[in-house]
Formats: C-alpha cells, sequence, structure tokens
C-alpha cells in the first residue's frame, strides 16, 4: 500500500472509532483506535502514533493492543 492510502485508512479507522464510541463500548473503540495506530506506524507517521498513546483514557489501552499483537506476530509454529 502507498503511504498516502495507508494514512487515508488511518485516518479513516480513528474516524470510525470515534463514531462508534458514541454507541458502542469502549473495547470497539480502542481495537479500531489500535488498527488506526498500526497503519499509521506503517505510513511513518510517528508523531500521529505517539498522539494517540499519550491519550489519557484509550493510550494505555492503545499500547496493549500493540503488543498484544507484537506477541502474536513472533509466535512460530514448530512441526510436532
Amino acid at each position: 500500500m502507498t503511504t498516502a492510502a495507508l494514512r487515508v485508512s488511518s485516518w479513516s479507522l480513528l474516524l470510525a472509532g470515534g463514531a462508534a464510541g458514541i454507541v458502542l463500548p469502549h473495547p470497539v473503540t480502542t481495537t479500531l483506535w489500535t488498527a488506526a495506530a498500526r497503519l499509521f506506524a506503517r505510513a511513518g507517521d510517528q508523531k500521529m502514533v505517539a498522539r494517540l498513546l499519550s491519550a489519557t483514557k484509550f493510550g494505555p489501552r492503545i499500547r496493549r493492543g500493540l503488543a498484544k499483537d507484537d506477541r502474536a506476530s513472533t509466535l512460530r509454529l514448530r512441526p510436532a
């Protein structure tokens, strides 16, 4: 994906999380914002990732979601 497409996708997820936060519980919002942070990072926008992680309420939750994703991606399967 191009950088522009990643940023548009990131902003879309960020806005969707904000809209979802009005009517849905925080796990949905956190999941959308974690995905947005991941896409911002892939686009190279570390300042936006830092802004998301510095949020008082959701920052620690997003950070845990990103850490969980990192652990899942390092999981290796071994033949039995």
